[in-house]
């Protein structure tokens, strides 16, 4: 009788150690957390000040992936109007740069990559909670005066239950994107 008591209670044991193992591991779609502090350089207005109120894009594949590069190449030697129009009244040189494929043409290809959008605060700072381990993008998109546009497309890694940190600003840019062709660019 004793054995069959502790062969209840082993098992009811097992099946609670597993449950807990299910719940804590298998329903959970990942526990890692990004944490991004987003910034500029203004030299005109005495310095680094924060992204803040914008929005911050994880992504699970890059804007420069090699179905958003063979897309841009063919937007860019089109010249018929944009598919998708964008932002309502865009000139025609501000649509015909990286920045305005990207709010164009572009955005239906790179929303598919989206897996998460946040707003930063007002210290340009955001999180991203539950993400699945594996590597992601950052996207930020940040409009000038002048129709001039800077991206980003920071890589990151997300490690399971590790918060991952990380950076936008002036020292990871991925392009400066200008209404006059010479000046649109690919950074690094």
């Amino acid at each position: 009788m004793k054995t069959a008591k502790h062969k209840c209670e082993f098992m009811l044991r097992t099946v609670a150690t597993a449950l807990i193992a299910f719940v804590a591991f298998g329903c959970n779609p990942g526990l890692g957390k990004i944490t991004i502090t987003a910034e500029r350089t203004f030299p005109e207005m005495g310095g680094r000040r924060p992204i803040a109120k914008h929005s911050i894009y994880l992504l699970s594949n890059s804007i420069t992936s090699p179905e958003m590069e063979e897309a841009f190449k063919k937007f860019m030697a089109s010249n018929t109007p944009p598919v998708y129009q964008g932002i309502k009244d865009m000139k025609e040189s501000e649509i015909r740069t990286r920045g305005g494929f990207m709010i164009t043409d572009g955005a239906p290809i790179w929303h598919r990559y989206i897996v998460d959008r946040q707003e930063t605060d007002y210290e340009g700072r955001v999180s991203f909670k539950k993400v699945k381990s594996g590597e992601y993008w950052l996207y930020c998109m940040l409009e000038r005066p002048g129709g001039q546009r800077v991206l980003w497309n920071v890589k990151t890694t997300v490690n399971f239950y590790d918060e991952t940190k990380a950076k936008i600003n002036d020292d990871n840019i991925a392009f400066r994107s200008d209404p006059r062709p010479e000046l649109d660019q690919k950074i690094k």
